[in-house]
């Protein structure tokens, strides 16, 4: 196994824990580490941003660990997944990602989409959002969606790795979206769990990424027997 370190933070160790199953990747993502205190944000930018929390403020989802250390939003990809035979020539899906400005968040605050995939930004708030992608590969736009509009249609044609959004109505709301011409992707759900279907069996580069703790690559063998891979973070 051959484990390459990319500037990060924080330290990131990953362990491979068994062969892995063909077709298949799954693991855990989790915090070695002492307790992981979330951010309290206070919304006084805008009052319908108020009404919708108590006291005024929500924490902040920046760092989600469960209790028994599971990380979410942990983003999981093959990095040589276009390389794979037939996977850089696969159409896009015909149905949209959805991306909804929800509570004066963005929800989901990670993810992916295919390449020429519909991204459809849905404002579901009392208020006036501004959503502006910061992309570098792919061209950038900076639109206001106010609420009760129709969604805001775009698509990202070039694959592009953790494109930031941001409303600058709103400083405190950010997402991250990955572009990508494979399939072979996954998000760490609450508990930090993440599976990659239809990998075929071989070897393959698996990186993982943290908006917070940086990323980590490391090179899996796919066999037939199954097994698992273990992301630990700790500071």
């Amino acid at each position: 196994m051959r484990t390459t370190t990319r500037s990060i933070p924080f330290a990131l160790l990953l362990t491979l824990t068994a062969p892995l199953a063909a077709d298949q990747v799954s693991g855990m993502a989790k915090w070695d580490g002492p307790p992981v205190r979330r951010q309290p944000v206070r919304m006084d930018a805008d009052p319908k941003c108020l009404e919708l929390h108590e006291g005024g403020e929500d924490l902040s989802p920046k760092l989600l660990v469960g209790e028994k250390g599971g990380i979410q939003n942990v983003f999981v990809y093959v990095e040589d997944g276009a390389g794979i035979a037939g996977a850089g020539d696969t159409e896009p899906p015909s149905d949209p990602i959805v991306l909804t400005q929800h509570g004066c968040w963005y929800e989901p605050r990670v993810m992916g989409i295919h390449a020429k995939q519909t991204l459809s930004i849905v404002n579901d708030d009392p208020t006036l959002h501004n959503v502006r992608s910061l992309a570098k590969t792919n061209r950038p736009f900076n639109i206001g969606q106010p609420p009760e509009q129709p969604p805001r249609n775009k698509t990202f044609p070039l694959p592009e790795n953790a494109i930031k959004f941001k409303c600058d109505v709103h400083p405190w709301m950010e997402a991250y979206i990955f572009v990508l011409d494979h399939p072979f992707w996954a998000v760490t759900d609450d508990s930090g769990a993440f599976t990659i279907d239809g990998l075929p069996a071989g070897k393959h580069t698996l990186v993982a990424w943290h908006e917070a703790f940086g990323e980590r690559e490391t090179e899996v063998e796919v066999s037939g027997e199954t097994g698992g891979v273990s992301f630990s973070f700790s500071p």
